[in-house]
């Protein structure tokens, strides 16, 4: 059955969920299983995607057994691009959902309707996009070490420094190019001109060491990789859009698809920085810091008229932690509603989004929960009135 993302609805009425036991079984590293127990299992949802979206994922997965849901989940990970390419495949490596922490590119899916409905390049499968909270890219460095001492002497970083710090352009780029502009005597303005990108270069202080900043992310696969990219660099160069020059990340940074790596890796250098989902740094601020960030593209943060803002559920909620607060989402191609739908009802009720903030995430700005809801309900009608039919 494929449900059309045609009708949208107000308001949506929930049903009880069946009750029935389960259990969850971990299987091979970065997937896990919530599968029925005592009761049969009606089916089975494959998820496959995002490593930012894969802790929200599990933790709807387990309460969902926990709650009896009536349909085994398996989550894997892999990358937003992972999961897009298997959430339009019709091969045997096709999943119900795919978990992105990115949108579409246009040579993945085409928008066709509203905001949210897509019809894959590679294949004639139609989706719906939903989102299920927010996230902010944190920028972290190793609590205590001379990284964090050199940032709390500046107040913060810009979006501007960072772009200096990720980009592969040159400064002379940087500053001159068309789509540079970076006033370099205020992002770097102790820089020694050696062409090294070093802490030292950011501010005249003790605790900037004159050491070269190590940089750590995630890899090409991730959406967060697209993301910060888009967000940081110059978008268009960093697309590889016509008649722009290309901008990519410096060939020096450390990056893995594995977020706990980099967590290893930076919290065990005093001169690293690195990025990736907030939920991952909400679990280990024992050993990270998260930065606060300005979002002007061209100044230091000294400089900058835009404040410096901290992550928080607040600050990503309501996205004045910008430019890095995002929605994340689960992608559904549309001929598995039938299975899929009591599966993202127990997420957006309000069991469902408890886990959100268990798992280190931040809950919908009302509006946009509220228009998922829409999207949810729209489908219930759909699935209803088919299943009516069949009988």
């Amino acid at each position: 059955m494929s449900v059309q993302p045609a009708r949208l609805v107000t308001s949506v009425l929930f049903t009880a969920l069946l009750v029935m036991s389960g259990c969850v079984e971990p299987t091979a590293r970065g997937s896990v299983n919530s599968g029925s127990g005592a009761g049969e299992s009606l089916g089975s949802i494959q998820i496959a995607g995002s490593s930012t979206v894969y802790p929200l994922a599990t933790g709807w997965a387990e309460a969902y057994r926990d709650q009896g849901g009536n349909y085994t989940v398996a989550v894997a990970g892999g990358g937003s691009g992972a999961g897009a390419a298997a959430v339009c495949s019709t091969s045997v490596d096709h999943v119900d959902i795919g978990s992105m922490s990115r949108s579409f590119k246009p040579v993945e899916a085409t928008l066709i309707g509203g905001e949210r409905f897509f019809e894959c390049r590679s294949s004639d499968v139609l989706l719906t996009q939903i989102p299920i909270a927010m996230d902010g890219i944190t920028v972290i460095v190793s609590k205590g070490g001379s990284a964090e001492q050199c940032l709390s002497a500046m107040g913060g970083i810009s979006a501007a420094q960072l772009r200096w710090m990720y980009s592969d352009w040159t400064e002379d780029d940087l500053a001159y190019s068309q789509y540079g502009g970076l006033e370099m005597s205020s992002v770097t303005p102790n820089n020694d001109g050696d062409d090294v990108r070093e802490w030292r270069d950011l501010f005249d202080d003790a605790a900037c060491a004159d050491e070269r900043i190590n940089l750590w992310g995630p890899d090409a696969q991730s959406g967060t990789y697209e993301y910060f990219g888009e967000r940081i660099l110059c978008p268009k160069c960093f697309l590889g859009e016509y008649g722009y020059p290309v901008e990519g990340y410096y060939p020096r940074m450390e990056n893995s698809a594995d977020d706990n790596v980099i967590i290893n890796g930076v919290s065990s250098d005093d001169l690293a920085i690195g990025f990736f989902g907030y939920a991952y740094y909400e679990v280990h601020q024992a050993v990270l810091t998260a930065i606060g960030v300005s979002a002007n593209q061209t100044h230091g943060a000294n400089d900058a008229i835009e404040p410096v803002v901290d992550p928080s559920s607040t600050t990503i909620r309501n996205e004045s932690y910008h430019p890095l607060s995002r929605e994340i989402y689960l992608v559904v191609d549309n001929a598995s509603w039938e299975r899929v739908l009591p599966f993202l009802e127990f997420g957006f009720s309000e069991q469902g989004q408890t886990v959100i903030s268990e798992v280190g995430y931040v809950p919908l700005p009302e509006s946009t929960y509220s228009s998922t809801m829409a999207i949810l309900g729209a489908q219930k009608v759909d699935v209803s009135e088919s299943n009516a039919t069949a009988e």
